[in-house]
């Protein structure tokens, strides 16, 4: 009994934690715009620990962790906690705005229904108007690559184990390889760097077979350059980079491009 109750304590005060950080969040200056204010709340989390894998629980269930972040985690929390303050939602509207991101259709339905893939979770948030892609027009190349990298590592994903999330994401996999979409090499981005906005969403397309983005992160202007703010692997915690974003594609081998996502 004093064991599960030190557990549930222990529960709680992370929670309590995490509502603590949303309430501090949720005072941030709103911008005129809410690319605006997403710059803003994001670069109030600069320091905040890097760690990977905290979504990953067995059974699945929403994860709202605010005390630290992968570069996934980080981009998804900033833009919730964004509409949060545009809308003037509770913590508990936050949550379900997590849900409705993270997952297909807004239905958490175990690991296969949580949108792995930036590329499907690109596609779900352009759908429920959150952003448009536009890099299209900045003169992007169109590529249909074929995406497997999950399915084809299973060992890799301990969420695969069960077999309905293995063919759930076999089929994902199968519909994402058959649409197209385009992307900037990262050869290009120096030359586009001036049409990049404050608070665009960038995602790092991956040389990876099988994969289709590697990371992501926010778009800072710096005297007509671009740099990134971002949950760093490499620095374990959220940074403002200070080499540009055309610097850090070419010193990251497997970085092949970019996706710019612009919020609405």
């Amino acid at each position: 009994m004093k064991t599960l109750l030190s557990l549930f304590l222990g529960m709680w005060v992370v929670i309590d934690l995490n509502q603590t950080i949303f309430a501090e969040k949720i005072q941030v200056e709103k911008g005129p715009t809410k690319a605006a204010t997403s710059l803003a709340v994001a670069k109030s989390f600069v320091g905040t620990p890097y760690v990977a894998h905290t979504l990953e629980r067995s059974p699945e269930n929403l994860v709202c962790n605010l005390r630290e972040f992968d570069c996934y985690t980080f981009v998804e929390s900033v833009l919730a906690i964004t509409h949060a303050r545009h809308h003037q939602k509770s913590y508990m509207q936050f949550q379900n705005q997590l849900v409705q991101m993270r997952y297909r259709n807004g239905v958490i339905d175990g690991y296969g229904s949580r949108l792995h893939y930036f590329l499907e979770w690109k596609f779900q948030g352009e759908a429920k108007g959150l952003f448009d892609d536009v890099t299209e027009e900045l003169g992007g190349t169109k590529i249909q690559p074929s995406i497997n990298f999950m399915t084809s590592h299973r060992a890799a994903y301990a969420g695969l184990v069960e077999e309905k999330d293995f063919q759930t994401t076999q089929d994902v996999e199968a519909k994402l390889s058959s649409k197209s979409w385009h992307y900037l090499p990262k050869k290009e981005v120096e030359g586009i760097e001036s049409k990049l906005q404050d608070g665009d969403i960038i995602g790092i397309t991956s040389g990876i077979e099988g994969l289709d983005f590697n990371h992501e992160g926010f778009v800072v202007k710096r005297n007509g350059r671009a740099y990134l703010l971002h949950a760093s692997l490499e620095a374990k915690k959220v940074i403002l980079a200070t080499e540009t974003l055309a610097d850090y594609l070419q010193r990251v081998k497997k970085h092949s491009g970019i996706v710019v996502l612009r919020i609405k």
